[in-house]
This record gives C-alpha cells, structure tokens and sequence, in this order.
C-alpha cells in the first residue's frame, strides 16, 4: 500500500474527528510501511475507530430514571377497629365491640379499593376476630349479668327487710335498725352511737347527757335547748310542735325540725328521752326530698332505740 493511500485515509479519519466536534486530539506514528498502518486516536469523548480506520458512531444509553416507590399506609379506621376490639376486652364490653366490627369492615373495604394505596389488611382483620370473638363473649354473658342483678337485688330487699341490733361502743346504747345500715364514726364526734345509709341519704345519731351534769333541767327544759340549737344552725329554719311519745318505756318529746344546712336542704326527727338518769338525744335525719319516703322508717328506728339500766348493765 503507498505512503499516498495511507495519507489519503489519515485525513479522511481527522475529517471524522472534526465533524464530532472532539476537543483534544493527538495522534501517533503514522507508518510508512507496506502493511496497513492505523493511526491510534484519542479524544477527550469515548470515540472508537474500526479496524479499517473509520470511526464507529456510537453513543451509549442513557440510565432509566429511578422511580420512587411509595409504601402503604394504614388508615385509621383499621387502627381503631383494633383498639376498640381489646378495650371491649378490658372495660368497654359491648359498647366498644359493636365499633370494632363496624370500623374493621370499613377498614377492609377501604383496603380493597384503593387498589394497593393502603395497607393494614391485617389489622383490620384482627380487629374483626377481636370484634366478633368479644361480642359472643358479651351475648353469653347477658343472662349470667341479669340474673348477678337480680341476685344482689333480692339481697338488698331481703336486708332491708331484715332487722339487727347494733350498740354503742360501751354497749349503753342500742338501736334497732334495718340490715342495710352500718356504723358510721363520722357523723358526730359527741354521738355515744352513730348509723346510717349513705346510699339512702338515711342517718340517726344518739347523745347522752347525764342528768347530774345538768342544772335544774327537766324533760321539757333539755328538749327546747337542743331544739332551739339546732334552729339556729341552719337556715330557713321551721319546727313542728313538740308531741309527746313513749320511747323504751320512757316518756320522750318529739318534733320534726327543717332547713338549710351546709348548702343541703334535710329533716331531723328530733327526740329526746329521759330515761331516768341521762336525756338521751335521738337525731334522725334525711334530705328533704326523701323525707316522705323515709319518714316511716326513721320513726321506726327511734321507737326501737334501748338504753340499759345500771342494774341491767351490773348484772351482765
């Protein structure tokens, strides 16, 4: 091959590398041998050169973009499915089942539709089992709660009914009083005995003065005194006249007394007796709106009030 052609081929191929716009070139011994001498060209883009001198016009692919992808979320309606279906476990019952069930087939619909958007299929199903497992708990339940009502029901009426004797602490004195009332050391600090309902709103207290302790006070004197006290205590104050009664055999005065104390509107049955050594002061009590329930019953109860005699006292 002549030096010509080989020249010829040199050029041709700086012709290529001019038309790709290369920024650098340099080349390398162009050989005059008979052989086929190549030129060896490097350019600052990633050019190739055939075997027979030309320059392959190619290019390389571009990366594909990267596409984010995005996760599932959890709607809320499956997350509370599921905690309204353990609270019914705890304290909710059925008042929370019932939610559970309702916001865990509207969980799943949601999931279902959304076409892979959402997620928490699974605990939206929890809270469906949790749901339904709860209210069967609660359907079986039903009957053993309404007959635990009527039990404790029949319970309180048999101890309403019922009767006991409860004393004071030096045993002096004693009441008669329904099953259901109990002691109760905070009503009265001077009280020698102190019973009562709360859950009724029903209380009676007894305060015993010793006659030697006493000037010139009569049955009359002593009854008008604690009368006139407790008037003066409370506001809108109002009193029946004083009746005479016979309470353990002994002669007692009794009025009803009523007003405002302490913001509560309530009524005493105030009585006292003489027993012969002390004026034992009978306070009885309610609010004024149960009064006329509660009337016969705190009437009751002081009738069967006891004081023991010394004699009676010596011989035990």
């Amino acid at each position: 091959m002549s030096y010509s052609n080989t020249a010829r081929r040199n050029a041709a191929c700086r012709k290529k590398i001019e038309r790709l716009g290369s920024a650098r070139v340099a080349r390398e011994s162009i050989g005059t041998s008979s052989r086929l001498d190549v030129s060896v060209v490097r350019v600052a883009f990633p050019v190739e050169v055939d075997y027979n001198g030309t320059i392959a016009d190619k290019t390389q692919p571009s990366p594909s973009p990267i596409v984010p992808q995005t996760v599932p979320h959890t709607p809320a309606v499956a997350i509370w499915s599921l905690i309204l279906a353990v609270l019914s476990f705890t304290c909710g019952w059925v008042f929370t089942a019932v939610p559970a069930v309702i916001c865990g087939h509207i969980a799943r619909a949601k999931i279902r539709k959304s076409g892979g958007a959402l997620g928490g299929k699974g605990i939206a199903t929890a809270g469906l089992i949790l749901g339904y497992f709860a209210l069967v708990l609660c359907i079986m339940g039903i009957p053993l709660l309404v007959s635990m009502i009527q039990s404790d029901r029949e319970r309180l009426q048999r101890l309403s009914a019922e009767r006991k004797l409860v004393a004071s602490d030096d045993d002096k004195v004693k009441v008669t009083v329904p099953g259901t009332w109990t002691k109760l050391p905070e009503l009265n600090k001077q009280a020698s005995l102190q019973v009562g309902n709360k859950n009724k709103e029903v209380y009676l207290i007894v305060i015993t003065d010793t006659k030697a302790d006493l000037d010139n006070f009569n049955l009359e004197k002593h009854h008008q005194q604690t009368r006139d006290r407790m008037l003066q205590k409370m506001e809108n104050a109002s009193a029946t006249q004083p009746v005479s009664v016979t309470v353990d055999g002994h002669p007692a005065l009794q009025d009803e007394l009523s007003g405002t104390e302490k913001g509560t509107n309530v009524v005493f049955l105030h009585t006292t007796v003489d027993d012969g050594d002390h004026f034992q002061q009978i306070l009885a009590w309610t609010l004024k709106s149960r009064w006329q329930k509660q009337n016969q019953l705190l009437r009751e109860v002081t009738e069967h009030f006891h004081s023991e005699k010394p004699n009676e006292s010596s011989d035990d």
